[in-house]
């Protein structure tokens, strides 16, 4: 691969941690315990990414910038405000069902399985 100078202390730095991270994803199974501490993990993170965040950005956005109105008005700075709270709220989400399904097809493939879907059986 061929990666510009400037970058190839961070790129070996991945490759390290990748090949670190290799074998505790290939070996790693799920116990109730691990899903129970995982589930209660995530569902903290989503509350806090999900609901505080952007709560947080509107009151910032009215208060501290002067962002305040409707959105269905000439001005922009309402529909700046209530798009970026949008984009605060659905963020999180959509990063982790993309890291979920990279984290699976990674897995799957490392267990010498392929990336693709299975075939066969009822649709």
């Amino acid at each position: 691969m061929n990666v510009p100078r400037p970058l190839r202390p961070l790129v070996n730095l991945f490759n390290r941690v990748k090949e670190r991270a290799e074998p505790r994803v290939r070996d790693f199974e799920w116990t109730w315990t691990t899903a129970v501490i995982f589930s209660l993990g995530f569902s903290f993170f989503c509350v806090i990414s999900m609901a505080v965040v952007p709560s947080f950005w509107l009151y910032f956005a009215e208060q501290k910038l002067g962002w305040d109105g409707l959105s269905g008005t000439s001005d922009w700075r309402p529909l700046a405000r209530d798009f970026v709270a949008a984009n605060l709220s659905v963020g999180p989400f959509a990063t982790v069902v993309v890291i979920a399904a990279v984290m699976q097809n990674w897995r799957r493939k490392l267990r010498g399985g392929s990336t693709d879907r299975p075939t066969g059986g009822y649709r």
